[in-house]
This record gives structure tokens, sequence and C-alpha cells, in this order.
């Protein structure tokens, strides 16, 4: 259920809502699979951002607002992560980061 609050901006009164957000990770295959509705929205009015421990998501539609943040309990990667919006379902996929990526060899 999306929680509303008013707030005030610098545009008038908006409704801030947080969108409904389903989540699922996958370890076997090193991804999680994010769903975020936000119907109504515009593609050009969404804003994600992606760090490699959580992401924030605000988009606007008239005088509605839907905005979340959301960590993860794994890092991803967030130079890939594709994100891929239709009939107002964001759709993201992060790849989480395997921690050997960056081992080095050492040499003896």
């Amino acid at each position: 259920m999306a929680v509303e609050e008013k707030t005030k901006t610098h545009e008038g009164i908006r409704y801030r809502i947080y969108p409904d957000i389903d989540i699922h990770t996958d370890y076997d295959s090193r991804t999680i699979d994010i769903e975020i509705a936000l119907p109504g929205v515009e593609k050009k009015d969404i804003d994600l951002k992606m760090l490699p421990t959580w992401f924030h998501i605000r988009a606007v539609r008239g005088e509605i607002e839907y905005a979340a943040s959301y960590t993860f309990g794994v890092e991803v990667v967030p130079e890939k992560t594709s994100a891929k919006y239709e009939h107002g379902l964001l759709r993201v996929r992060a790849v989480i980061r395997n921690p050997m990526d960056e081992a080095k060899s050492i040499d003896f």
C-alpha cells in the first residue's frame, strides 16, 4: 500500500507517494530484479539513481511525486544496471558484485 503525505514544494502542493516496489534477488544468477509501479508517469519524468548498496527513485506526474529509497543486502555493480519502462512499470536489473572480480593474484 502506498504511503501518502502532503509536501510543499516550489511548484505548489504535491502528494508524495511511496510507489509499489517488488524486488527479487537471485543469488545463483547474481542478479536483482526490481519492479516499480509508476502509473501515468512519462519516462522523461523518472529519475533513478543506483549506488552499490541502494537506489533512489523519484518520478513526477502532475501533483503526484513518487519517491523511495531502498537498500540491498548485497553490493551491486551500478555500471551493469539496466532499466526498461513500459506501461507504467519500471523494470530494473542489477548485477550482484562478485568480490572475487577485483581479487589480485599474488606471485611468490
